[in-house]
């Protein structure tokens, strides 16, 4: 996702106190919580330790943010004092150190390096919110689009590929192919090499990050195919969530040495082996070729006879004023590194190619401003109850004054309606965070002021507004 998320910027090292007594190591494993308290914010903080002696493994819960199972890379203790360090998986150095009191039940200590944390023993367990069923109580569904099952990007920011790859399966049903679940991390090993080649050859001046767009991974499924889930998860251990922040770190460390110290000794194919050599050291090697219900395919053989769309046939559409409608322009955000077209259409036909798009059977891919802002939680993005009319001008503010952003990505697939009337969108998400995992509803005037961009078929857009930019399309 590209969500920054908060807790972060608590992780600050100072020094503090050691206590010593007899080793408390034994006591650790289960669970701790607490609350962190400043004058700026109240966080409520779970600590879950597992094993014992120097084989202690730690985890960190936030349900105040909707965050869970961030790892530690080390716990130790030295008599009664606890160390939980997260050097390597959050970039945030030792982030607790406490002292265990007189009966095994509370530790107290300092968070980030600077803020009081006691956490006693808890049997709470915080469990993030997934919405597997696209039916809500309450609401009528309208259109309700065949698609895959939910995927879930875990801790990555990958929420651009996840909801493409999403879009890709329900694709290939829509035009009668088998169902299919594929592997989004596939599509990210290219898009991160194109990406750092960049970055290098702008000296530093392009964007770099988890974050992406539908077309990065659209660029990949066109060059190099697709390939199933089954067949490589972008996992060593199947078992082990994604979690790409220390590849993230050192992914970004490295362009940063070929942009500072890169100089008559630089070639491409030196840089692009590097940053592949760090993706394969997290993600393994993406197999030439593999079996898949008793055939034998290439990633390019695959995405030919199992997916068989047409990457060409899809179009970005967006609704900005500071560029004449009915044209195709370069939009003006981070993630478009690689700079590539939208097509900008008047609000009221914006809206009108996302209803027909999915009346019409075909899904849609979503890129707009969502955690962030307000209104979205509980499976349902929604707007103050006063905002009932959104007008190219609200949008166009929204968007100069960064109050939306392009933070998140996910798929339409359908339409619903509450007992006023009122249409939702029914949208898959990727993330648990603000506990919206799986499915959740999009109110309207949501949607028009909050999104960036939609992707859609070029055959779903209605035939009057395709006269219009048949010269762009």
């Amino acid at each position: 996702m590209k969500t920054k998320l908060i807790i972060l910027s608590l992780f600050f090292l100072i020094p503090s106190e050691i206590y010593c007594q007899e080793n408390k190591t034994q006591i650790l494993p289960g669970s701790w919580m607490g609350r962190v308290t400043t004058n700026q914010y109240s966080l409520q903080a779970l600590f879950r330790f597992e094993g014992s002696g120097e084989n202690v493994k730690g985890y960190f819960d936030s349900p105040d943010q909707g965050l869970k199972d961030l790892p530690f890379d080390k716990v130790w203790t030295i008599q009664d004092s606890v160390f939980v360090d997260a050097s390597k998986s959050l970039n945030a150095g030792i982030i607790f150190k406490g002292r265990i009191l007189p009966g095994d039940s509370v530790i107290d200590g300092i968070w980030g390096g600077s803020v009081s944390l006691r956490v006693s023993r808890t049997n709470y367990v915080f469990t993030l919110k997934t919405n597997l069923n696209p039916e809500f109580e309450g609401y009528k569904i309208i259109k309700l689009i065949k698609t895959s099952p939910v995927k879930d990007q875990q801790l990555t920011g990958l929420c651009w590929s996840f909801a493409t790859t999403s879009f890709i399966e329900t694709e290939a049903l829509r035009i009668g192919k088998s169902p299919v679940v594929l592997s989004p991390i596939f599509f990210i090993i290219p898009t991160y090499i194109d990406k750092a080649e960049k970055y290098i050859r702008m000296n530093g001046n392009s964007s770099f990050s988890p974050g992406d767009l539908t077309f990065s991974a659209l660029s990949a499924y066109r060059k190099y195919g697709a390939i199933p889930q089954e067949a490589w998860s972008g996992k060593k251990d199947p078992a082990s969530k994604y979690f790409h922040w220390e590849m993230d770190r050192a992914l970004l460390e490295k362009v940063k040495y070929y942009v500072k110290s890169g100089r008559g000794s630089m070639t491409a194919e030196g840089y692009r082996k590097d940053i592949n050599d760090i993706l394969s050291g997290t993600l393994g090697k993406v197999p030439e070729t593999f079996t898949y219900q008793q055939k034998q395919y290439t990633p390019e053989s695959f995405a030919k006879e199992m997916i068989g769309i047409n990457p060409d046939d899809y179009v970005e559409i967006t609704s900005f004023s500071h560029h004449p409608f009915y044209s195709k322009f370069i939009l003006e955000i981070e993630s478009n590194w690689n700079n590539n077209h939208y097509l900008n259409l008047p609000i009221d036909e914006f809206s009108k190619v996302i209803d027909y798009a999915l009346l019409h059977n075909y899904s849609v891919c979503w890129d707009g401003d969502a955690y962030r802002c307000e209104g979205f939680n509980d499976g349902f993005a929604v707007l103050d109850d006063s905002v009932n009319t959104i007008t190219q001008k609200m949008r166009q503010t929204d968007f100069d004054n960064y109050n939306t952003i392009d933070q998140h990505n996910m798929h339409i697939i359908g339409i619903a309606e509450n007992n006023k009337g009122n249409r939702f969108y029914i949208v898959k998400n990727s993330s648990d965070q603000k506990n919206c995992g799986g499915y959740l509803y999009m109110s309207k005037e949501y949607l028009l002021l909050k999104t960036i961009s939609v992707m859609v078929h070029k055959s779903a857009i209605p035939k009057e507004i395709k006269d219009k930019i048949a010269s762009v399309l």
